[in-house]
């Protein structure tokens, strides 16, 4: 990599050295017309070279910034003179991103004044996880003979892809007509682990079930498409909203062992050489649909009551399929005994889930100085799931059943809040968040005790915010949360929390900034506690337009701590978790313009994090990591020409105990702007 340092180093002084020569083309630039509309913008195209060292997957996961030429930035706006144009009065186009980067964008506008206006979005996101599996951890058992370690498993290379077209037609100057069509999709391939279970398992299966999971292909193709019409009208101070439409959900999944005779992770039990899975085949199939109906509006029935409400519903029903066959082998009835298996496995099932969601709040003005708000929001959503499922286990051992569940989730949300300004330069707002979830779970129409619970919260808070003047600021917030009955194992029964953050700015060209927030969490029922601290601190100082720079450091702590209960297999089936980090950012940078036309920024960031996270009784998976990056800009503006950039990019990445996911990497991008 060093040829490249070299290159920025002779580049910059290059540029040192003919600024003064070309300081003197500086003039400005011509309008530019299409058509008859007056259109500026920019353009920013460049190359990027990478280099990377080490476990090429991790730096994916973080960066996903790989060479090539980009299209980095292009922006577009147009305007017409009144009336010229029959068919539009302003468009804009921006894109950013486009050739391979991770998050590419796009939007385009078009509009007419007072007749209509379009929007058009596309968006693409790639997630990359992908941790190295082949490595020997302490959780191993060396004794065993096996030589590989026991990892996660879990990796992904996928895409989502989301775009929109939206078109506001303007009837009248109260009436406006809307069409939209929204469409997203997620693609690509997942690697996941699974342990072999299913219906009629005989009792002796748990302990094999719980202690050995295998590594499957999982390839993923989803996609959900809306379309949807509908109006909004405006009355004296009132404005009415109506949407009507139709949406479709579909999704498919294939799940497959990746080898012949695969062996289970858990590689610290000799018995897993002895339990080989020769096949796993399994097929996945939903298809959602659904009308959709939302309803909304907003006024002011008298001039200090302001009236709000809604009220949308979706019903969503549509097959389900599963199928599956699965042989290898596996512990038989007798102990120490390995016998040969095979299952295959169906279920068909209809669901039908409707949804009703309704919502009503006012705000009453009492005094200039003092609002009242109060919002009630009440959900039902319904899951109607009828089917039937069959298993065959060793061509011997049918097993069949039909199932008629549902589930009733209820949650009823009242938000009441005041809020005081006593003084223009303070807001105090004192508050109290009431809910009442009700989850009922009914198998053939007769309750399940064990999964169905009504729970009651309260969440009184206050928030604050108090600016005396332009060089010192507070605002924050003092919270808490009370549950009577917990759902999960780690849905707390309590919450305390803070948020503050404070400013001050002595000068104009000095601003600190620091925010805290602590939150603390508690389970009784299994001993569960969550703990998070978490501060920041930022100081800029610009000496002049030519020269700024600015540092900060962040401190955060999380610790966890609760029991684990395993449903079945071998006791014991408790287990203790404690799970603590704490990490720490140290970042700072420099800009600068020492002549006209020329410019430099640097920034970096350190980035260190400690802790462990483990179950008593075993030595830890994960634990302390070192991240640093450091960013160098330099540019040269060319009068009438365009901005040419040198972006330099040095990081690397350093875990104490999995080594094998270490990696560093160089990245230069040479990249030219053009204004038009």
């Amino acid at each position: 990599m060093r040829p490249l340092y070299r290159f920025v180093i002779l580049m910059a002084a290059a540029l040192l050295m003919t600024s003064p020569g070309l300081r003197a083309q500086d003039e400005p630039e011509t309008p530019l017309t299409l058509g008859a509309f007056n259109t500026q913008g920019s353009v920013s195209a460049g190359y990027r070279l990478t280099d990377i060292k080490g476990y090429q997957p991790q730096y994916l996961q973080l960066f996903d910034l790989q060479k090539g030429f980009r299209l980095q930035d292009f922006s577009m706006f147009g305007e017409s003179p009144e009336g010229a144009n029959p068919f539009a009065d302003t468009f804009s186009l921006q894109t950013s991103g486009l050739g391979g980067d991770p998050f590419p964008t796009a939007q385009l506008t078009v509009a007419k004044n007072k007749v209509y206006d379009f929007r058009a979005n596309w968006r693409q996101s790639y997630y990359y996880w992908n941790q190295n599996d082949n490595v020997v951890l302490p959780i191993t058992a060396k004794a065993s003979g096996l030589t590989t370690g026991l990892t996660n498993n879990h990796d992904w290379a996928t895409v989502r892809k989301f775009g929109s077209a939206d078109l506001t037609l303007h009837a009248t100057n109260n009436l406006r007509f809307n069409f939209e069509y929204y469409r997203t999709s997620d693609n690509g391939t997942l690697f996941t682990t699974r342990s072999i279970d299913f219906l009629g398992s005989p009792g002796y299966w748990g302990g094999f079930a719980r202690g050995n999971a295998f590594s499957l292909f999982a390839p993923l193709a989803d996609e959900t498409n809306r379309f949807t019409g509908g109006a909004d009208y405006t009355w004296h101070s009132w404005n009415f909203h109506y949407n009507l439409g139709y949406q479709t959900f579909t999704e498919n999944i294939l799940l497959n062992n990746l080898n012949p005779a695969e062996i289970g992770l858990n590689v610290g039990t000799k018995a897993t050489a002895s339990e080989p899975l020769n096949n796993f085949s399994q097929s996945q199939f939903r298809r959602l649909t659904t009308p959709i109906s939302e309803f909304s509006y907003v006024g002011k029935p008298k001039s200090k009551l302001e009236w709000r409400g809604g009220y949308i519903y979706y019903r969503y029903r549509g097959p389900a399929t599963l199928d599956q066959s699965i042989n290898g082998t596996a512990p038989g009835s007798a102990a120490g005994t390995f016998v040969p298996y095979a299952v295959s496995e169906s279920g068909r099932v209809t669901v039908t889930e409707p949804d009703h969601i309704l919502s009503q709040g006012f705000t009453y003005k009492a005094k200039d100085w003092w609002d009242i708000n109060l919002d009630y929001r009440y959900s039902r959503f319904t899951s109607d799931a009828v089917g039937n499922f069959q298993s065959l286990f060793n061509s011997t051992t049918p097993t069949t059943r039909q199932t008629d569940n549902a589930w009733r989730d209820g949650l009823s949300d009242l938000d009441f809040s005041m809020t005081f300004t006593p003084t223009s330069k303070l807001v105090i707002r004192p508050g109290v968040h009431l809910l009442k979830a009700d989850v009922e779970d009914l198998a053939g129409g007769v309750a399940n005790p064990a999964l169905t619970l009504r729970t009651k919260t309260v969440k009184p808070e206050i928030s604050f915010g108090y600016e005396p003047s332009k060089y010192f600021s507070v605002r924050g917030d003092f919270h808490s949360y009370t549950s009577g009955a917990s759902y999960t194992a780690i849905t707390p029964h309590t919450q305390v929390g803070t948020h503050l953050v404070v400013r001050v700015k002595p000068t104009d060209k000095v601003s600190l900034e620091n925010e805290m927030n602590i939150v603390n969490n508690k389970l009784i029922d299994t001993q569960f506690q969550n703990n998070i601290r978490s501060n920041a601190t930022t100081l800029s100082y610009s000496f002049s337009e030519q020269f700024s720079i600015f540092g900060g450091f962040s401190y955060d702590s999380f610790f966890a701590e609760g029991n684990i209960l395993y449903v079945r297999g071998t006791p014991p089936l408790a287990n203790f978790l404690r799970d603590q980090e704490v990490n720490r950012v140290w970042q700072g940078g420099v800009e600068a313009k020492p002549v006209k036309h020329f410019g430099l920024r640097l920034t970096g960031n350190f980035d260190r994090s400690t802790g462990l996270g483990q179950i008593s009784g075993e030595p830890p998976a994960y634990g302390p990591l070192t991240w640093p990056l450091v960013t160098g800009t330099v540019y040269y503006d060319f009068p009438k020409a365009g901005r040419l950039s040198i972006d330099l990019q040095r990081t690397y990445y350093i875990e104490q105990i999995l080594t094998v996911n270490n990696f560093s990497a160089n990245m230069l991008t040479i990249r030219w702007t053009r204004n038009f």
